[in-house]
């Protein structure tokens, strides 16, 4: 797409609240809280249940209200820690990606205020329909983009500048390692770590004595 934004994966994870699966922020668009379920659900009754080769098992939440809470969660950040004067609305949005529109599901999201897309092939498409559909465009540009990725991020993470701008340093080119073993490639990693450590030698012919005399 030619439209620019954020995208957050995993925001708030290990942090005690819903984890979210993407908080996505989208140029005169909107801001978004995805959550991405695969496999195929069903609602009986008011329980949430998932189809497994293993059969039919009951699931403790709701991808609904995950959705929603995880929605409020990032409108109260924002609210809090970008410190704005306006209303930073939330769109809460689940994404079954292996299911056809299942309508017990989707009454229950219309009456919840939750957006759903069902197998899509186009994700912002998906995003700018739920939009239309929603009728209240956003007011939304890269500078306030910025400012509200910096606060709910602890100002960690800045789109207003350049990677490397803050502490005057060149940013670390991506760095890919690998590790073959008999001609198979068994291990590649990418990083912008500038500093690096080996301390494991592995191989015929490879092994060290340590300090203490054994052989590594």
């Amino acid at each position: 797409s030619d439209r620019r934004g954020f995208c957050y994966y995993e925001w708030r994870k290990g942090y005690g609240h819903i984890e979210l699966d993407f908080a996505v922020w989208v140029e005169e668009l909107g801001r978004f809280a995805l959550q991405v379920k695969g496999g195929h659900y069903l609602l009986s009754d008011g329980e949430w249940r998932l189809k497994t080769r293993y059969g039919v098992q009951p699931i403790p939440t709701s991808p609904l209200d995950e959705a929603w809470l995880a929605a409020l969660d990032l409108h109260d950040d924002i609210e809090e820690l970008a410190e704005t004067a306006y209303n930073p609305y939330v769109i809460p949005v689940v994404s079954f990606t292996d299911m056809e529109p299942d309508h017990a599901i989707k009454k229950l999201a219309s009456r919840q205020g939750v957006h759903l897309i069902w197998r899509t092939d186009d994700l912002m498409a998906d995003l700018i329909a739920t939009v239309r559909r929603r009728g209240v465009p956003a007011s939304l540009n890269m500078e306030r983009i910025s400012r509200e990725v910096y606060a709910v991020t602890d100002g960690l993470i800045r789109l207003d500048v350049p990677v490397g701008d803050e502490t005057s340093q060149k940013a670390a080119r991506p760095i890919a390692l690998y590790l073959s073993v008999g001609g198979r490639n068994v291990l590649q990693v990418r990083t912008r770590e500038m500093h690096l450590r080996f301390r494991t030698v592995i191989g015929p012919g490879a092994s060290q004595k340590g300090s203490d005399g054994r052989r590594r």
